[in-house]
């Protein structure tokens, strides 16, 4: 009686453990509840025989927000956990395992974080498991990083359509084309993207790159974790919506934060990407879209370096949908994505 008793109860998983996997960036200073900010950052568990899970969150919103984190198991997205202030203690909805288990029944639970770092704080206290859970760590090879702007986060890329503004519910980095892009090509992708953000010469995403968590000075980021073996860089939205941005400043400042990319991940493929809200037609007589191209193919051309790329996602058009405040609907993410998945399977063979 004893043994079934124990076999029944809870056992605690703790964020220090090396059978959990932590994707993207997280502050482990405090061991016992690592913070992430970052979009798309995640943790993932891998058990066999699990009969059930609960997940351990403690969330500081900022402003009025708070984090929404996306639950995948075995590779399919299930619940969203809309996370309010304080401690929360969450159940993980999970298939049913047979009442007798013969072989073991392998589960992969994915916890990702949708919105971006504006909108809260969240640190992880671990998970409580029921049943004879055996662990693994489940680590993959292939690394992706992804800078940008909103775009990248995903904002609003859930909203109904562009007359609506921002909302945490609407938001979601793990639809965005980088997490598509990096889920097609069995890679685990870094998102350092920040809403409204710019290359040069204010409010840049160069500022906080060496952030652990972009909305507090410290601690650094060490770099010291597997390196990307791709890096894309889309920066341009906010630089060119003003007006066109003097081309050798704006190039200098994006030559020096591409090799400052390269300082930290050498042997890193990085792809100068463009669209996907900008156009010539809008603003009107500015040709923004084919002064980006050209700003950017002259760079690439002056620096030479075979580790150098031009992406150029196509424009976003009306019948494909539009999110919150002008920006691309989860459909024009899947296009996105597939052309930046063509790409990786093309130059590293992913």
């Amino acid at each position: 009686m004893l043994a079934a008793l124990l076999l029944l109860a809870p056992s605690v998983v703790f964020p220090t453990s090396s059978d959990i996997t932590y994707v993207g960036r997280w502050d482990r200073s405090v061991p016992e509840a690592p913070a992430c900010e970052w979009p798309a950052c995640g943790v993932r568990l891998r058990a066999e025989n699990l009969r059930g899970l609960t997940v351990h969150f403690e969330e500081t919103g900022h402003d009025r927000w708070h984090d929404l984190w996306q639950v995948v198991v075995n590779g399919s997205p299930s619940q969203i956990l809309d996370l309010q202030e304080g401690d929360h203690e969450r159940r993980i909805d999970l298939p049913p395992l047979p009442e007798r288990v013969g072989r073991p029944v392998v589960t992969v639970v994915d916890l990702v974080k949708r919105t971006e770092a504006f909108v809260g704080t969240t640190r992880f206290k671990g998970f409580s498991l029921e049943g004879t859970a055996a662990l693994s760590p489940m680590k993959v090879d292939r690394h992706l990083e992804v800078v940008g702007d909103s775009i990248t986060c995903g904002y609003g890329n859930e909203g109904p359509n562009q007359n609506e503004h921002f909302k945490p519910e609407t938001e979601n980095a793990y639809m965005s084309y980088a997490s598509i892009a990096a889920r097609e090509v069995g890679a685990d992708v870094d998102i350092i993207a920040w809403s409204g953000r710019k290359m040069w010469p204010d409010n840049t995403i160069p500022a906080i790159y060496d952030l652990v968590l972009p909305t507090q000075p410290t601690p650094a980021f060490n770099f010291k974790g597997p390196a990307p073996q791709a890096v894309v860089i889309n920066l341009a939205t906010n630089d060119f919506g003003p007006g066109n941005p003097d081309e050798q400043k704006w190039t200098a400042a994006y030559e020096a934060f591409i090799r400052r990319v390269w300082s930290h991940y050498p042997k890193a493929l990085v792809y100068c990407a463009t669209g996907s809200m900008m156009s010539d037609g809008y603003p009107p007589n500015r040709k923004a879209l084919s002064t980006l191209v050209g700003y950017l193919q002259r760079m690439i051309e002056r620096m030479n370096d075979k580790r150098l790329r031009l992406i150029q996602f196509e424009p976003q058009k009306m019948e494909d949908g539009l999110g919150s405040d002008w920006h691309p609907s989860v459909k024009t993410d899947g296009i996105m994505a597939a052309k930046l998945a063509a790409a990786l399977h093309r130059d590293l063979g992913w």
